[in-house]
């Protein structure tokens, strides 16, 4: 849900965000994560905004929690440093 913990996407205010997904077809998620800020895009339109002053560093993973398929598949995953 593009960081969907903090920034569930059936809140109202995200509703810009639901219309940018394409169902049923690829999706464009990126996201950018540096010191304590984590940002996230779906499909270019901005989802979450997140500041943390407690997770400084660390590693990261993808995840999907259980829904009516509970199903994803992901394509093309690129990763770059920020220096």
């Amino acid at each position: 849900s593009c960081g969907g913990y903090w920034y569930p996407l059936w809140l109202e205010e995200h509703k810009e965000i639901r219309a940018a997904r394409k169902n049923g077809e690829w999706n464009r998620v990126t996201i950018h994560a540096k010191n304590n800020v984590v940002k996230t895009w779906v499909n270019g339109v901005p989802a979450a905004h997140w500041k943390n002053d407690e997770y400084l560093k660390g590693f990261f993973a993808l995840q999907i929690h259980s829904g009516k398929q509970g199903k994803v598949l992901f394509d093309n995953i690129r990763i770059k440093e920020l220096k």
